[in-house]
C-alpha cells in the first residue's frame, strides 16, 4: 500500500463496501453476522436521509467508515449529530484513518450549522477514547445519560 487515503460520502456505489465493514463493526459488539440485514438497514437510513456516512479508502480499498444520525437541540434551536459508528479495519489502524473520518464528520456538522457532535463508547474502549479526546471531544461531566431498554 502506498497509503493514498480518500474520504468520501457514502453513495449507492459504496453501499456494498460499507455493508461488509458495518458487519465487521457489529460483530465487534457481539452481534451475529448478517451482511444483508446490515446492508438493508444502511440503505434505508441513507435513502431516507436519516443518517450520513463517510467511507475511508486506502489505495481504493475500503478500510473504515463513520456513521452519524441527525437530531436537534430544543434549548439551542440548532441541529446536533450523533456519531453512532466509527470503524477502522485493523490493517489501516495508526495510519490516520480514524482522524480523517472524524474530520469529515466535523466538517459536515459545521456545514449543517450543528452545535455539537455527540457519541458514546464502551468504557473499556480506551484506544477510542484517546482518539476522541485528541480530536477535542470532551467527556460529559454535566449530564447523566439514561437508556430505557425496550427489549423483552
Amino acid at each position: 500500500m502506498s497509503d493514498q487515503l480518500t474520504i468520501k460520502p457514502v453513495t449507492a456505489n459504496e453501499l456494498d463496501k460499507l455493508a461488509d465493514m458495518f458487519n465487521e463493526y457489529r460483530q465487534f459488539y457481539k452481534q451475529p453476522s448478517d451482511v444483508s440485514a446490515g446492508r438493508e438497514f444502511l440503505k434505508q437510513r441513507l435513502e431516507q436521509n436519516q443518517s450520513k456516512a463517510f467511507i475511508a479508502e486506502l489505495d481504493d480499498q475500503p478500510v473504515g467508515f463513520i456513521h452519524l444520525y441527525p437530531g436537534f437541540s430544543s434549548v439551542h434551536l440548532k441541529p446536533i449529530w450523533t456519531m453512532n459508528d466509527l470503524y477502522v479495519r485493523s490493517i489501516a489502524r495508526r495510519k490516520g484513518v480514524g482522524f480523517a473520518l472524524l474530520d469529515a464528520a466535523k466538517q459536515m456538522a459545521l456545514d449543517t450549522g450543528a452545535i455539537v457532535i455527540q457519541l458514546s463508547t464502551l468504557q473499556r474502549n480506551i484506544a477510542a477514547q484517546q482518539v476522541y479526546e485528541s480530536k477535542g471531544y470532551r467527556r460529559d461531566k454535566t449530564f447523566y445519560h439514561y437508556n430505557l431498554p425496550l427489549k423483552p
